[in-house]
């Protein structure tokens, strides 16, 4: 039994028909929830679950955060940078210098 690991074809098909189906359930739901109506009553339908789907609202509140307080522990002092020889050496050698202009004259 080959499956579809052989069949660079049949996977690429088979991953556009799922994508088709996707898009085409999506389309599908969006037009059951737009065009859904309940006949016959006029109160707020709250055990649609449809209703309640399209009425929901995101309401964006502002965390209320308490003020930061700082509190002196102990005084630091900086203390000056130290000169501290430097280890790393320049040797001239290492880099090669700018290739010379060969300008005809």
């Amino acid at each position: 039994m080959r499956g579809l690991a052989g069949k660079p074809g049949a996977v690429r098909s088979l991953r556009v028909l799922l994508a088709m189906v996707c898009v085409l359930l999506v389309v599908f739901a969006g037009v059951v929830q737009a065009a859904h109506s309940h006949l016959g009553c006029a109160d707020t339908h709250a055990n649609c679950s449809l209703c309640a789907a399209a009425h929901v609202t995101v309401h964006f509140t502002e965390a209320q955060t308490p003020a930061v307080t700082a509190s002196v522990v102990a005084r630091v002092e900086a203390l000056p940078a130290s000169e501290l020889p430097n280890r790393l050496s320049a040797f001239p050698h290492f880099t090669r210098p700018p290739p010379a202009l060969n300008l005809p004259l």
